[in-house]
């Protein structure tokens, strides 16, 4: 399995992405897909999963404005979000296709300076994005504009203390991020408006 990648919408390569969204739901095309970075696992010439990237010094994360303030004034540079992940059923099992796609974003974005990865899910997802090595941030959660799922943040860093699909990547980093302590900085930011949900009236249910 290969991990291919091209950015923004005008590569022919952005087909697959499309394809592979159509999966899912019948919107395959974004506002933020012209200036997003978007990866695609190829298995002997067909698309198998796609996941598409913004870059926060590039541009604003879709759903930005429920993440944590404090992590993009203390690491705008490092940091990238992801979005619309999508796995198809093919020769490689589900897992194995996502750990190879994961690890070869991860790969990149390396290469790119990026430390720290942040994306928003529906709650149901949380133990889901935990195997990969994502921490959850409590008291972000909220309701996705354009979704209306229930959705929460989580983040994760460069960080060989933490389980995860890249653990061995990121041991030869010389700069890595303390992710447990990220977590905190961003959760002790709320702490002068209080632990509240970004949801309005509508309430979450409870953590799994």
């Amino acid at each position: 399995m290969d991990v291919l990648q091209c950015l923004g919408t005008s590569d022919p390569l952005f087909d697959w992405v499309q394809e592979i969204r159509r999966d899912g739901s019948n919107q395959t095309l974004f506002d933020f897909d012209d200036f997003s970075r978007h990866y695609v696992l190829v298995w002997e010439g067909q698309p198998l999963g796609a996941l598409t990237v913004q870059e926060a010094s590039e541009a604003r994360l879709d759903c930005e404005d429920h993440y944590p303030s404090a992590v993009f004034e203390r690491h705008r540079d490092q940091l990238f979000g992801t979005c619309k992940l999508r796995i198809r059923r093919g020769p490689a099992t589900p897992m194995l296709a996502l750990r190879t796609l994961v690890r070869g974003l991860w790969q990149d974005q390396l290469q790119r300076g990026k430390r720290i990865c942040i994306v928003n899910a529906e709650h149901r997802m949380r133990a889901f994005y935990r195997r990969i090595g994502f921490s959850h941030l409590p008291g972000f959660d909220f309701v996705h504009p354009q979704l209306s799922t229930q959705s929460i943040v989580l983040l994760m860093g460069v960080d060989t203390s933490q389980r995860s699909y890249c653990q061995d990547l990121f041991e030869t980093i010389h700069n890595p991020v303390d992710q447990q302590a990220l977590v905190e900085a961003c959760c002790g930011s709320l702490a002068g408006i209080g632990l509240t949900s970004k949801t309005g009236p509508r309430k979450l249910a409870v953590a799994a």
